[in-house]
């Protein structure tokens, strides 16, 4: 084993960083670096260690820690026979480390060099594949890391390794989700600051966490009122770290376009959120006449829609339809298109006549729909 003489690490320590080796090197802290030599600074050994591990996937060879301690970091190749050293140590025992030794020169077969990934642990390996995750818009699946490590670095990947890695580079790109929802209030303030007119709420819980927040534009505050007095409400489950609901709330414009009115962030869909989520809404947009509130039929949104008795509920009718076929399996290709035409009825005459046909391919489903509240949902 190579070892530093007691002289030696003494004199490396002692040794400061000279005035030319600032200006010339400057002290690096990208963990990406891929250019290393003698005579480097870091910003800390941490640093240092993952800058080597980038290197050795890099040059496709793997080297091993011989020395490792809060003052030193000396690396070998795998192969004891192989030439390959690295050498570093603090500076004024501090956590700025230089490179004191490196020689770059590997004399190892090849099997040595190619048939382990010792540096391949998932926080490099997410180093590799953050810029691919950078667009939202992108699937970048685990799958895809474990193929392009092995076509570019020829590294194989097991699926766990490769979702830590993806789960480490969004990470990088989007923080911690802990600490983005500390960040929320200084968000919300700065969302109405830079758009006037616009409506946030946060609500926390006795203990001072998150528990809800409302975001409603100014355009669509404005827009609601040029719309047409139909509000659609609905859900979707959140597939973040902290799981949770968003509940939206829509109309269409005077063009037929979908107009989005607002949108809330909540635990879970229940009496409370819907509850508080119904209250923000009438705060912000108020009860217009004429107007409806349309939704699927989750009992929450029937129990939160007590703070606005004044407005009719109605069923969506695709959530309604979804309901019916899966409830009357067998004939639902025949009753689709006479539900949708039964649905879309505006007059007594021919909402009975397509009923009498909706009865000759099924007779249970009118029952269902009365019992729904066909009149107020169709």
């Amino acid at each position: 084993m190579i070892e530093f003489e007691n002289d030696e690490i003494d004199s490396e320590n002692d040794e400061g960083i000279s005035e030319n080796e600032s200006n010339d090197c400057g002290i690096i802290e990208n963990v990406l670096q891929k250019y290393v030599a003698e005579d480097q600074i870091y910003i800390n050994k941490e640093t240092l260690a993952s800058v080597m591990k980038n290197y050795a996937l890099h040059k496709k060879f793997q080297f091993k820690v011989k020395r490792s301690s809060a003052t030193r970091y000396h690396l070998s190749c795998v192969d004891d026979n192989c030439d390959w050293s690295f050498k570093s140590s603090a500076v004024h025992m501090g956590k700025i480390f230089k490179v004191r030794h490196f020689n770059n020169v590997n004399t190892c077969s090849f099997s040595e060099r190619y048939l382990t990934q010792r540096q391949a642990t998932s926080v490099v390996v997410a180093g590799f594949v953050v810029d691919k995750l950078s667009d939202s818009k992108r699937n970048y699946t685990p799958k895809d890391i474990i193929s392009d490590m092995q076509r570019e670095h020829g590294v194989k990947l097991n699926y766990m390794k490769a979702w830590r890695a993806k789960e480490k580079a969004m990470e990088i790109v989007r923080g911690k989700p802990s600490v983005s929802y500390g960040e929320l209030p200084s968000y919300l303030y700065m969302l109405e600051y830079t758009n006037p007119g616009m409506v946030t709420r946060l609500h926390k819980s006795d203990e001072g966490c998150f528990l809800y927040a409302f975001v409603s534009l100014y355009s669509s505050i404005k827009g609601w009122e040029y719309s047409r007095p139909v509000m659609v409400v609905d859900r979707s489950f959140l597939k973040a770290a902290y799981r949770g609901t968003i509940l939206t709330a829509c109309t269409l414009d005077a063009a037929g376009n979908i107009l989005p009115l607002a949108y809330a962030l909540v635990d879970s869909e229940n009496d409370a959120s819907w509850g508080w989520f119904f209250m923000q809404l009438k705060n912000t947009f108020g009860v217009r006449e004429g107007m409806y509130i349309v939704s699927d039929r989750h009992d929450s949104i029937q129990n939160a829609t007590c703070c606005l008795p004044e407005v009719p509920r109605c069923f969506c009718i695709y959530h309604l339809w979804n309901n019916v076929k899966d409830l009357f399996r067998k004939n639902k290709e025949k009753a689709r298109p006479i539900f949708f035409a039964l649905a879309k009825a505006y007059t007594t005459e021919r909402c009975e006549h397509y009923m009498n046909e909706l009865n000759k391919i099924d007779r249970r489903v009118q029952p269902y729909l009365v019992n729904v509240g066909m009149n107020g949902g169709l």
